[in-house]
C-alpha cells in the first residue's frame, strides 16, 4: 500500500488555501468590466437623458442607489456634486466629469418638474425611488446581456472602484473618491486588480536609489 497518498504537504496545503480565499475574495465582489459598462450604457435610448445621466453619476461617483435617489439640484452646482454618503460614509464635494456636466445641462433644459430632486419620483414631491431605479437598471442590463448575478445598480459602485484601481489610482484616492470611512472596504478592489503598484515596480527598474544584488558598482 503506498502511503504517500495519505501524506498533507502543508506548504502546497496553505497554498491552495491562500488561492481559495483570493478567489472568494474576488468573487465577493460583484463588478462591471470596463466593456460591460460600455455595452450598458450603449442600450439606453440616446433620448433618454435622465437615465443616461442617473446611471452616469452612480457609476462615476460610484452612487448607492439611495444616494442617487436623493440628490437635489442644490448637490450639482459650480461643477461639482455633493455626494450624501449613507452607510456611516464620508460625504464630500467632487469635480463632475466633462460627460456628466453635458448630460447635466441637457437634462435640465428638458426638465419641467418644480421637485427640488434632481431625479423626482412619480409622486409630486418625492424622489425617485430605489425600487425604481433597480427596475430601469434590470432592463438595461437585461438589453446589455450582462450576467444575470450583476443585473443590480451596485455593480456600477464595484465597477467604478476596479476601474480606478486599473487607472493607477492610490487606495487612498480611491477610498476618498467613493467615501469610504474604513480604507479596508476599498482594499477588496485592489485584491482584484493593481495596476499602480505594477507602475511603481516598473518605475523602481530605472531608479538608482534600488540597492543592486549583483556583487557589480
Amino acid at each position: 500500500m503506498n502511503s504517500r497518498k495519505n501524506v498533507r504537504i502543508p506548504g502546497r496545503v496553505e497554498a491552495s488555501h491562500r488561492t481559495a480565499r483570493r478567489r472568494r475574495e474576488q468573487e465577493a465582489v460583484k463588478y462591471l468590466t470596463k466593456q460591460e459598462v460600455e455595452r450598458f450604457f450603449r442600450t439606453i435610448p440616446r433620448g433618454n437623458v435622465r437615465d443616461v445621466l442617473l446611471f452616469d453619476l452612480i457609476y462615476r461617483h460610484g452612487l448607492r442607489r439611495s444616494e442617487a435617489a436623493l440628490l437635489t439640484l442644490d448637490d450639482l452646482r459650480d461643477d461639482k456634486i455633493w455626494v450624501e454618503r449613507c452607510k456611516h460614509g464620508v460625504s464630500n464635494a467632487y469635480p463632475l466629469h466633462p460627460r456628466s456636466k453635458v448630460l447635466l445641462r441637457s437634462y435640465l433644459r428638458r426638465r419641467r418638474d418644480a421637485s427640488p430632486y434632481l431625479f423626482p419620483g412619480r409622486r409630486a414631491g418625492n424622489a425617485l425611488s430605489g425600487g425604481e431605479i433597480n427596475r430601469l437598471f434590470h432592463i438595461y442590463a437585461v438589453a446589455a446581456q450582462l450576467p444575470s448575478d450583476r443585473s443590480h445598480p451596485h455593480v456600477l459602485r464595484h465597477a467604478i472602484g476596479v476601474h480606478l484601481a486599473d487607472a493607477a489610482w492610490d487606495v487612498a484616492d480611491v477610498q476618498d473618491w467613493l467615501g469610504h470611512r474604513d480604507i479596508s472596504s476599498t482594499l477588496v478592489y485592489f485584491r482584484i486588480t493593481n495596476k499602480r503598484r505594477e507602475q511603481r515596480y516598473r518605475a523602481t527598474l530605472r531608479s538608482r536609489a534600488i540597492a543592486r544584488t549583483d556583487g557589480q558598482t
